[in-house]
């Protein structure tokens, strides 16, 4: 019963911010993907100081490739649009991702390999500051990945 007043009132309040919206919108499907308040190894989300920047990269690992060991100063959402990619980082076990998960990056050091047969496509949003570099890597590198 609490959960049926609940999306009642929240209808209502889509009907009545964005009357145009809710009365034409007819097909319409929302599906979650996501919904967390932490990175993914627990680390709750922090998002930096400055001038917000978000940047949206189709990044593409061919088949038997390697990111390199690299960590992010900012919370990165991941979603695989084709392929699998495995994420190895050191004290947690290995973890794939395949097409249609998402994710959120994790703040340690790690690496994304590519094992399967296909590239593996993956949509990254970056949730930083401007002048910001979006990645670390390990062996130095530009941080624009």
């Amino acid at each position: 019963m609490m959960k049926s007043i609940s999306i009642i009132a929240a209808a209502s309040l889509l009907a009545v911010t964005f009357p145009a919206y809710a009365g034409d919108a007819t097909g319409l499907t929302a599906t979650s993907l996501l919904d967390t308040k932490t990175l993914g190894d627990g680390v709750p989300l922090r998002y930096p100081t400055g001038d917000a920047h978000l940047t949206a990269l189709m990044v593409e690992l061919a088949p038997g490739g390697e990111t390199g060991l690299h960590r992010h100063p900012m919370p990165v959402v991941g979603y695989i649009v084709s392929g699998e990619v495995t994420v190895s980082a050191e004290g947690m076990a290995p973890r794939v991702f395949k097409a249609g998960e998402a994710f959120v990056e994790i703040s340690v050091w790690h690496n994304g390999r590519n094992e399967g047969r296909e590239p593996v496509r993956i949509l990254a949003i970056y949730l930083g500051a401007e002048g910001q570099l979006r990645v670390e890597k390990k062996q130095g590198g530009d941080g624009h990945y």
